[in-house]
């Protein structure tokens, strides 16, 4: 059996998520922190966004895992312990864990309860022997990172921390940055990080990927404010949005939106939020690298990049990252 070992870290609160809506609904361009896409329906959603046709992310990268897997371990050393942020399922991760001699401890970070419990289901059948320490709470927090490295003594030994699926484009550069700085911290001494980058590409497949034709990402995008209105006490009528996917050339990114269909008031926890008929909430951005972008952003959290995979139309790239 594996040895099942908790850690105690504080989840959101709704204070906080009240905080972040309210603060991103009164801007001039609307926003919504996408981290809260991500409750239970929220990850349930995207588990089946990962199957779309549409959707080449994850069996792209699936197919750079299948290839190469054995390649990557070999370039790790043995009893590593693997911190994964943002687990999911932990699908991605059996296939390194089925290559690497030794892993000490594998500790999935997730902010969904639900989908941490789903990844301890998944890997304990698989690797019996593994010790697997789930984590509840958010590694995009720099101060929550800091405590984890400071209490569980992360930051003196040898990690490998693996970041696959494109979230990291999920985030604007800065924050990019800080949440590589965050992964250096946690990597800790002689450690690695294995990060997944979704590289720039046709624009039609990228507006594809991000509105598909079952409406699945359309869904996933509307659970937000359904949340909202479940935890915050809102009022949306979720009919009177629309999702939409918008490539922005300057900045290198797919943009997700949901866009008022009328002029429309909408009350969270007793606040008023007025919207005019074809404005729009920005709920997600996906940035697309080239490998040379993406070097120079590692080397702003002293990250060097020593290695990379990639499918055979460089759709995607699975890189690995040293501390500088």
């Amino acid at each position: 059996m594996s040895q099942v070992t908790a850690i105690k870290q504080s989840n959101i609160t709704d204070t906080e998520f009240l905080n972040d809506v309210i603060s991103g609904l009164t801007q001039q361009q609307k926003t919504l922190p996408c981290k809260y896409f991500y409750d239970d329906k929220g990850a349930a959603l995207f588990e089946q966004i990962t199957t779309l046709q549409e959707y080449y992310v994850t069996r792209t990268e699936l197919s750079i895992l299948e290839q190469h897997s054995k390649s990557i371990a070999q370039m790790l050393p043995e009893n590593l312990s693997i911190i994964e942020p943002g687990c999911g399922s932990g699908k991605k991760v059996a296939y390194l864990l089925a290559h690497m001699a030794n892993v000490k401890t594998f500790v999935p970070f997730e902010i969904s309860e639900e989908m941490l419990s789903y990844s301890l289901a998944h890997l304990s059948p698989l690797f019996p022997d593994l010790a697997i320490s789930p984590l509840l709470g958010d590694f995009t927090h720099s101060q929550m990172v800091k405590q984890l490295t400071k209490d569980t003594a992360l930051d003196s030994q040898t990690n490998l921390v693996y970041f696959p699926g494109s979230t990291l484009g999920n985030f604007a550069p800065v924050k990019a940055i800080e949440i590589m700085n965050n992964f250096h911290r946690l990597c800790g001494v002689n450690g690695y990080v294995l990060i997944g980058v979704d590289l720039v590409k046709e624009r039609q497949v990228l507006l594809d990927a991000y509105n598909d034709k079952a409406g699945v990402t359309g869904a996933f995008n509307k659970n937000l404010l359904q949340r909202i209105n479940n935890e915050l006490n809102g009022t949306f009528n979720i009919d009177n949005f629309s999702h939409e996917s918008r490539f922005n050339e300057q900045h290198s990114r797919i943009e997700m939106h949901l866009v008022s269909n009328r002029t429309q008031s909408v009350i969270i926890n007793d606040q008023q939020i007025d919207f005019i008929e074809g404005e729009s909430i920005h709920t997600e951005n996906s940035h697309k690298y080239t490998l040379e972008s993406f070097k120079q952003l590692a080397a702003q959290a002293n990250l060097k990049l020593e290695q990379t995979w990639q499918d055979d139309s460089n759709y995607f790239a699975l890189c690995l990252l040293r501390p500088l």
